[in-house]
């Protein structure tokens, strides 16, 4: 059974990466997320096991993430801050985009760019 540890850091969310399927990025939380830091772990499963492929260190704990269904690097996570972070898995350092738009934490986020169905179009007509 393949395992890696996050040393100091809970998990809180898995996700396989929609375009690599030896990849995948994982939401942790210092203290089991009442207080510190979170930590963002983007690893590949390898012959040898997982191996960590970059890692990112935020202020506030990191409770859900979504990869980019158009950008295979990229992966969206949200805070105990109450804002969502995007990064890129080939950048160093911090989130490319941070919006802020919570006073609270986020405990989930979906990232989805499917069409909505022509029943909920403004143009559609109504019964």
């Amino acid at each position: 059974m393949l395992h890696f540890r996050t040393e100091g850091f809970q998990g809180y969310a898995v996700k396989y990466s929609p375009f690599f399927d030896n990849r995948l990025a994982v939401a942790t939380a210092a203290n089991f997320g009442l207080v510190g830091n979170g930590r963002l772990y983007i690893l590949e499963l390898t012959p040898n096991g997982i191996m960590p492929v970059k890692w990112f260190t935020t202020q506030d704990s990191l409770y859900d993430l979504a990869w980019s269904e158009v950008n295979e690097h990229q992966v969206l996570t949200a805070t105990g801050d109450g804002s969502i972070k995007l990064f890129d898995a080939t950048l160093n350092d911090f989130p490319i985009q941070h919006w802020k738009e919570h006073n609270r934490e986020l405990g989930r986020h979906r990232a989805h760019l499917v069409p909505a169905p022509a029943a909920f179009a403004h143009d559609a007509p109504h019964a």
